[in-house]
């Protein structure tokens, strides 16, 4: 028996149903990736199906450079959710900062947390946000709202101005026909708001997120929900 079967039987069949039968189109040394029809796509980490599933870090010192961007990208993605995390992973994680991009510490933005130096951790993605230009940074506004620390308050309201502006706009144009990925940023709004109000506790963010409880759009309400750590959307 494949040392990942078990848990990835469970992981397909909560994704695709009991009964289906998905595609393997991707396995590699970190991660595998299930297609089911058109537009089913689902990826899993070897690190989550496996907790003893890892990498000693001479063999990644010396893999690290020789490695593309889209490699990179997957050890990174699938490498930060590792539970058992020792002072190897740690030695992983030196490495990726000191030789990476905005597009790959983004991507492992939590994994920093685990840094036993917590200051230096928040130091660094606080000055990833700061610097951050294009695109939007949502992991390391989670990341930062998981720190609660409140040094990095003034560099989150930046977002969260941004992002209020144009959740805002919804009572002029109205709630667009695709709420993922359309003009108005739900989802980015309510990461900024929930990292908030974990970091400062103010009413004015709870507020903010509960005014979309009621939305008439059923994925608004469970972001909403999400952030406020609701686990089931009202009936």
């Amino acid at each position: 028996m494949n040392r990942f079967e078990p848990k990835l039987r469970e992981f397909l069949e909560i994704v695709f149903g009991q009964g289906q039968q998905p595609e393997l189109v991707r396995d590699s040394d970190w991660s595998y990736e299930y297609r089911s029809g058109e537009k089913g796509y689902a990826c899993i980490s070897k690190f989550f199906l496996d907790e003893t599933y890892a990498i000693s870090a001479s063999e990644f010192r010396s893999r690290w450079p020789k490695m593309g961007e889209g490699e990179r990208l997957d050890f990174a993605s699938n490498f930060w959710i590792k539970k058992n995390w020792t002072v190897n992973d740690t030695e992983i994680l030196e490495v990726i900062m000191q030789d990476g991009n905005d597009r790959l510490w983004e991507s492992c933005a939590q994994a920093f947390l685990k840094d036993a130096d917590r200051d230096r951790a928040v130091s660094f993605l606080l000055g990833r946000l700061e610097d951050f230009e294009g695109g939007e940074p949502l992991n390391y506004i989670q990341a930062l709202g998981l720190t609660r620390d409140r040094r990095a308050t003034s560099a989150i309201k930046r977002f969260y101005e941004k992002y209020r502006g144009g959740v805002e706009a919804e009572s002029v144009s109205g709630i667009p026909q695709d709420v993922v990925f359309g003009p108005i940023p739900y989802h980015a709004y309510f990461c900024a708001c929930e990292a908030l109000l974990r970091i400062e506790g103010s009413a004015e963010y709870e507020a903010a997120i509960r005014k979309y409880l009621d939305h008439p759009h059923k994925q608004v309400r469970r972001w909403a929900n999400h952030a406020l750590g609701i686990e089931e959307p009202p009936v």
